[in-house]
């Protein structure tokens, strides 16, 4: 069975009402010269979000150059000075943080940390529009470039912790123009990693929990990713059911005499990991 899809549901369809409105709103805020840091950062974002989704979004370089033409660049440059790495490093680790716990949660509490989450990468993501739009306009990137690496300091190892975010993750990373999107990380690290999901969450239907499994070891399979993440000793499997690790071994004559008496043992008793057994037992079509 084929690993989840890169990108779930429509695109265009939650595309264009969006980028519709930031077109209007980047057109309504460059009537005057901006000669202000806070003004030069909104339309700077703003110009660079359209920027670095010209493939999906359509040719939008005339409109983000004429924008961005009337940003003096003293006032770029003061947005610049005005990042606080520090407190944009704590605000997308936070976010992370949340990510994680929502995947723990349920009902409203997972509702609330998935906006907390999905606000912090949207924030960091704001900034590497800002970095596109300056680039654009040939304004130096240095300085900033040198605070984006504080934020994203210790960071990219952690994104195994956004994969309750993977299908708004994936999104967005298809909504990106290619060029853009294996260094928007926030977006595309472990995005296809629903696998892990299953550490933590054993809540699933009945009826799900076959799908899963075999979901699951297609992915361990070919991700090098999990692979290590299964043999971390931070990553503990609860012992109430048989992990997706397990059933890819067995499938593959690599799991254990112990791994099997205990996968045998445990199926006598969990309806679900019997079913889970058998399936793995058919033969593919």
């Amino acid at each position: 069975m084929a690993p989840p899809p890169d990108v779930d549901g429509d695109l265009a369809s939650t595309l264009a009402p969006r980028y519709g409105m930031l077109r209007q709103s980047l057109e309504a805020a460059t009537q005057s010269v901006i000669t202000t840091a806070l003004d030069a950062g909104r339309v700077l974002g703003i110009a660079g979000d359209l920027l670095r989704r010209r493939d999906a979004l359509g040719d939008t370089t005339r409109d983000v150059t004429l924008a961005i033409d009337r940003v003096e660049a003293q006032a770029a440059h003061a947005y610049v000075e005005s990042i606080d790495a520090a407190a944009e490093h704590q605000k997308l680790r936070h976010g992370i943080d949340e990510a994680f716990e929502a995947m723990l949660e349920e009902g409203d509490e997972r509702v609330l940390y998935v906006h907390a989450a999905e606000a912090a990468l949207g924030a960091r993501d704001a900034l590497a529009s800002v970095r596109a739009a300056m680039n654009l306009a040939s304004l130096d990137t240095s300085k900033l470039d040198e605070k984006l690496a504080l934020v994203d300091k210790g960071l990219v190892k952690q994104a195994r912790s956004l994969v309750a975010l993977n299908t708004m993750r994936r999104k967005e990373a298809a909504a990106l123009d290619a060029s853009e999107r294996e260094a928007a990380w926030w977006f595309t690290a472990r995005s296809q990693c629903d696998f892990l999901v299953s550490l933590y969450r054993l809540q699933e239907a009945p009826e799900q929990v076959n799908i899963t499994q075999k979901h699951n070891a297609a992915h361990l399979a070919v991700c090098e990713d999990c692979q290590r993440d299964v043999e971390s000793s931070s990553l503990a499997y609860t012992p109430d059911h048989i992990a997706a690790s397990s059933l890819w071994r067995r499938e593959h004559g690599e799991a254990t005499t112990s791994e099997i008496a205990f996968m045998d043992a445990h199926a006598k008793d969990c309806k679900d990991c019997k079913r889970a057994l058998e399936v793995l037992a058919q033969p593919e079509e």
